[in-house]
């Protein structure tokens, strides 16, 4: 038979068990409050679980201000996206308008952009200007960029793989 204890009320019991699953999530890996909530929600009473967040983010283990800034480090080091695409990445996961602008304050577009394009503009280094201008164009829409920092990021990188101009190409892309 299963033993419970009974040294404290059982309200108390409910919170403490609410922030015992919620230390056992935070250990795969970082959460933000949203999803805390959500996740603790489905096992335990509202008030449970407010109590269990209060005392979390007292003691600065549930912070949504970190967890935004190592999401976008974790962006800027292996999926460079633009500062929209991580916008609504950070929305979805339920941070704060204000937390989103503090974290991409000083975001980088253009440098991400680069990033994100150089290994797969290597791949396309022998493919005509059209054709490179095409796919990694596409290659960056798809990242969520903006068509200015596009277009300049395809200049540096054609300037860098000395991809060839031609007159008659180049009047009809530029």
């Amino acid at each position: 038979m299963l033993q419970t204890r009974t040294d404290f009320p059982l309200e108390g019991n409910e919170a403490q068990l609410a922030r015992g699953a919620a230390l056992r999530l935070l250990t795969a890996r970082s959460r933000t409050v949203s999803d805390m909530r959500e996740r603790l929600g489905r096992r335990f009473s509202r008030e449970a679980v407010e109590q269990a967040l209060a005392r979390l983010l007292e003691e600065g283990l549930l912070d949504d201000a970190e967890f935004a800034q190592q999401w976008r480090q974790s962006r800027e080091r292996r999926k460079p996206r633009s500062r929209s695409m991580i916008e609504l990445e950070l929305k979805k996961k339920g941070i704060a308008e204000d937390v989103i602008a503090d974290t991409l304050e000083d975001y980088d577009s253009l440098d991400a952009a680069y990033r994100s394009a150089t290994r797969y503009a290597a791949r396309l280094a022998t493919a005509d200007r059209p054709t490179f201008d095409r796919r990694v164009g596409a290659y960056l829409n798809r990242r969520g960029f903006d068509p200015s920092v596009t277009k300049q990021t395809l200049q540096r990188l054609r300037d860098e793989l000395n991809i060839g101009y031609d007159k008659a190409t180049d009047a009809s892309t530029d």
